[in-house]
């Protein structure tokens, strides 16, 4: 599927210190909704070569052992070309693949951090979740 994509926009995250003894949590939720974008002159975007959606993942994560969890919420814009259905229609494998670049930026963000924070790098690697699937409204 070709996807036309806008820019992956972090709308928050947080790095905390936390006891490598807490529970280990790894909550990545997605989401996809159609919002009602409108251009410069407040028209509707035209949606002719495919429904504008946008991917929308809160997450909160906390690895086994780690001395730190990171959360957030992390988004993009994206169009698949020639997708005119309703968000219920994508599979889970279409869902993965319009979601994937905002979980690629939770992972290098993630890893980022980490160089700095604890002079190694953590990686994070959701690339082999077949579950993640579009949170019902």
């Amino acid at each position: 599927m070709k996807i036309n994509k806008g820019v992956v926009s972090v709308q928050s995250f947080h790095y905390d210190v936390e006891a490598p003894t807490v529970d280990a949590k790894t909550d990545l939720n997605i989401n996809i909704e159609h919002p009602d974008l409108k251009d410069e002159s407040g028209e509707p975007l035209k949606e002719d070569e495919g429904k504008i959606l946008q991917v929308v993942v809160p997450f909160e994560i906390h690895l086994k052992d780690a001395p730190f969890k990171v959360s957030g919420l992390i988004g993009q814009v994206v169009q698949p070309v020639g997708f005119q259905g309703e968000i219920e229609d994508l599979d889970a494998k279409e869902v993965q693949q319009l979601s994937r670049p905002v979980v690629e930026y939770i992972e290098t963000l993630t890893y980022q951090v980490t160089s700095v924070t604890l002079n190694h790098g953590v990686s994070l690697n959701f690339n082999n979740n077949p579950e993640i699937k579009p949170e019902d409204k």
